[in-house]
């Protein structure tokens, strides 16, 4: 579920009493906060560094350890981070999902969760082959609900490119995308020449479409009451809970940053997120989203089984890696998928042979921003 801009909220401040009495609030904090030389800066991914890993407390040998951190960059919706990892033997993790940080309103089968743990195995894959570790895995589960789902096998092998600074610097990128379209070689760089790719340009039919349909389904999304409760049980406004869980989506993450950052983290709170202010807002913010962008990226798999959804997932993954260094932004859009009757027609609306699984806004950046989403230690998804 998208947030909205909240600078552009503040102008709108006249609407009732309560957000006349916040604006008067903001508006007298403002001047002390400038005076004191207070920050407006919220949590973010760096300010809760993690220590190096300790083979004594995890079991985990430094290398091993460090793949496991690098793995958990991995996106997913509404950041919940839902893998877990048990260590079934030396070189021998069973990777799972929690079922507490599953999304059953937008996600009920978890389509969106096996995908995200694609993307998790892919990250481990690249981190353990540059330590010389092959990393093999094969599916374990019987349905999309169980809870260990991948049966992963390190070996020796040969050392492969390092990628961890493309692990840790991927972000998604929400806000300040320029309208250029994307040229062919950067669409073909981003696809790496892999299968299931599609893109269309916003001038497109199918791009009109997909714009179209993304604010509609953003819509009746946005009014769906248990999606939006769910939305607001994983958003982390008060610093203390976002240093508490270190998983959801902050204000930093929601790109509300200054001293708009600085009131929603200290004044908001889930209620808001349920009123209709939010509501509209999440709608506008949309609308005008799907204004800005250099084309629309798809990713469709053949099939929906969990082996090709976590192969979707790697895929997905590996695009991501590839963005940063051709400054292309890329923010999944996830409501057509998720909502009637835009899921179904999704398919014929763009000619798509199989399922779309990603649908995905991309677009040229000025200036790449530092990831800021928040992650849990290792030591948190290491089961026993």
């Amino acid at each position: 579920m998208n947030t909205y801009d909240l600078h552009n909220l503040m102008g709108r401040a006249q609407r009732n009493g309560r957000q006349c009495r916040r604006n008067f609030l903001l508006s007298a904090t403002a001047a002390g906060l400038a005076l004191a030389g207070l920050s407006c800066a919220g949590v973010t991914r760096t300010a809760l560094r993690e220590s190096a890993g300790d083979e004594g407390k995890t079991g985990l040998s430094p290398d091993e350890y460090e793949i496991l951190r690098l793995a958990s960059l991995a996106p997913s919706g509404h950041n919940t981070q839902p893998w877990t990892v048990r260590v079934a033997g030396k070189g021998n993790w069973i990777i799972g999902a929690e079922k507490s940080r599953m999304l059953p309103a937008v996600d009920p089968e978890n389509r969106e969760l096996l995908l995200s743990l694609g993307a998790f195995m892919e990250n481990l894959v690249e981190a353990a082959g540059a330590r010389g570790l092959s990393a093999e895995y094969s599916v374990v589960a019987r349905g999309s609900h169980d809870a260990e789902i991948l049966d992963v096998r390190l070996s020796g092998g040969a050392r492969t490119r390092d990628t961890d600074a493309a692990i840790v610097s991927r972000r998604t990128v929400r806000k300040g995308m320029l309208r250029d379209e994307l040229r062919g070689a950067d669409v073909a760089h981003l696809s790496g020449g892999e299968p299931g790719f599609m893109f269309f340009t916003p001038s497109s039919a199918q791009g009109a479409w997909l714009a179209q349909a993304t604010v509609e389904a953003n819509r009746a999304q946005a009014w769906r009451d248990d999606a939006q409760t769910e939305l607001a049980d994983w958003i982390r406004w008060r610093d203390a809970d976002a240093k508490k869980h270190r998983n959801g989506l902050t204000p930093e993450g929601m790109e509300i940053g200054g001293l708009a950052g600085w009131f929603v983290r200290n004044f908001y709170d889930r209620g808001d997120v349920l009123g209709k202010d939010f509501r509209d807002r999440t709608v506008d913010m949309t609308a005008d989203q799907v204004k800005n962008c250099g084309g629309w990226m798809l990713l469709v798999s053949s099939g929906a089984s969990i082996a090709e959804l976590i192969e979707t997932g790697r895929r997905f993954q590996r695009m991501l890696l590839r963005a940063r260094e051709r400054m292309v932004a890329v923010h999944p859009m996830t409501q057509i998928l998720e909502e009637s009757p835009w899921r179904g027609q999704a398919v014929r609306a763009v000619g798509a042979e199989g399922t779309v699984q990603f649908i995905l806004r991309t677009g040229y950046l000025a200036k790449y921003p530092d990831p800021v989403s928040l992650r849990r230690p290792v030591e948190w998804f290491l089961k026993a």
